[in-house]
């Protein structure tokens, strides 16, 4: 089944609109119009700055999304470094005023970096996804920097299974008119708007999202065998040709086995950061979606190494000075213990998302955020099997390593249409 392409005009003042926002961003409007698509990659000075460009809402606006900004998840964490850029997003987004111990903090992170793009008509192709994300690589940083990206659209137009995404960047998108095509049965995307997490972690750690798993423990060495008596026969008997000390008879002992190492932790979850998505006309059912990352899981622990086995006692003899007891066998090693499971890592954080729209297209808006997932802990290694003597007695096994703890999950994002939750 073929769709009509949708007649992307805009009404003067939704043009107008546009036009400005382009030339906030010192974008050539003439070339917009033309049908060129305008990105840039700039930096700003101060929050005063980003407000302007990025938040697009009111004074009352503001006002209202202040009373609700800082909800339950979102004071939870004022007191880790992410509060400190949860109260700048709130200067920028919301009209709330700085604590003093912010400038400073917040200064350290100046210039901000920002992608912003103009495009008059973009067509989103049949499940085709337009990812506006952007990483530090741009201007030479690490991927912790927080970055933003702002776009300016005059009438996006959503094929259907089509989105856009940003992943892990503070996003602002002013869009004049969005037209979602509707699906047909073959193709029809869970989202149109993807606000996802940064595709790597989030936290002070290292190493890979899910957890290393723990080396095995080595295996315990077999215990040598007792050394034998060399005897020569003489007119009275058997003598020995060479003085021995019976200890060196005895079988030795296998070695223990070694224990495995412990599994590695995972990693917290990419975090989803704010966005605010404003559509002064919606044509069709839009939907919204949000998630921050899964936390990785824990490495499992290695298994223990197994016990050597031990050797076996030399014979005895019948000396002409008496009788040589033959030596003891050894015994075998402990299996060694198997390593801890690592613990699971904690999903990732999420900001507040504000979308607003007409009164009347309210109805057209769907919501989606969905919790974080905890990662699952590792499972602990197999303890190592215990060495066996000649005898046939078993050394003791070694003891199984814990399971690792899983993560914590993280609350969902709240999704603000037009103030309301």
């Amino acid at each position: 089944m073929h769709h009509k392409m949708a007649d992307n005009t805009l009404q003067p003042v939704q043009l107008a609109a546009f036009l400005d926002k382009a030339s906030q961003f010192g974008h050539d409007t003439a070339l917009l119009m033309n049908g060129e698509e305008a990105v840039s990659f700039l930096t700003v000075d101060d929050l005063v700055q980003i407000s302007r460009w990025f938040c697009n809402a009111g004074e009352q606006e503001k006002a209202m999304r202040l009373r609700t900004f800082f909800n339950p998840a979102i004071a939870a964490r004022s007191r880790l470094g992410q509060g400190m850029h949860d109260r700048g997003e709130a200067f920028a987004f919301a009209g709330a005023a700085l604590e003093e111990g912010d400038h400073y903090g917040l200064s350290r992170h100046m210039p901000f970096h920002v992608k912003v793009v103009s495009v008059l008509t973009k067509v989103i192709k049949r499940d085709e996804t337009w990812d506006v994300s952007v990483r530090g690589a741009v201007w030479g940083l690490d991927d912790m920097e927080e970055l933003y990206v702002a776009l300016n659209i005059g009438t996006l137009i959503l094929a259907p299974g089509a989105r856009l995404v940003v992943r892990g960047n503070v996003f602002s998108l002013l869009c004049q008119r969005v037209i979602c095509m509707p699906g047909d049965g073959d193709s029809s995307a869970a989202y149109h708007i993807g606000i996802l997490p940064t595709p790597f972690s989030v936290d002070f750690g290292y190493g890979p999202h899910d957890g290393a798993h723990g080396m095995a423990g080595r295996n315990g060495r077999n215990g040598n065998n007792g050394r034998e008596a060399v005897v020569e026969r003489t007119l009275l008997g058997y003598r020995l040709q060479a003085e021995l000390d019976p200890a060196e008879m005895n079988g030795e002992n296998g070695e223990d086995g070694g224990p495995g190492h412990n599994g590695a932790k995972g990693r917290n979850g990419g975090m989803a950061k704010l966005a605010e998505l404003t559509f002064r006309q919606v044509e069709g059912r839009l939907t919204v979606f949000t998630q921050a990352g899964k936390g990785g899981d824990g490495g499992n622990g290695g298994n223990g190494g197994d016990g050597g086995n031990g050797g076996v006692g030399a014979p005895g003899h019948t000396l002409i000075r008496g009788l040589l007891p033959r030596g003891a066998n050894g015994h075998g090693g402990k299996g060694g213990d198997g390593g801890k499971g690592g613990n699971g890592g904690n999903g990732g954080l999420s900001s507040n998302i504000y979308i607003t729209v007409p009164e009347a297209d309210m109805h057209k808006v769907t919501r989606t955020a969905l919790p974080a997932e905890a990662g699952r802990g590792g499972a602990g290694g197999r303890g190592g099997r215990g060495g066996i003597g000649p005898d046939g007695i078993s050394a003791a096994h070694g003891d199984p390593g814990s399971n690792g703890m899983p993560g914590r999950s993280r609350p969902a994002a709240v999704i603000l249409l037009n103030g309301q939750v």
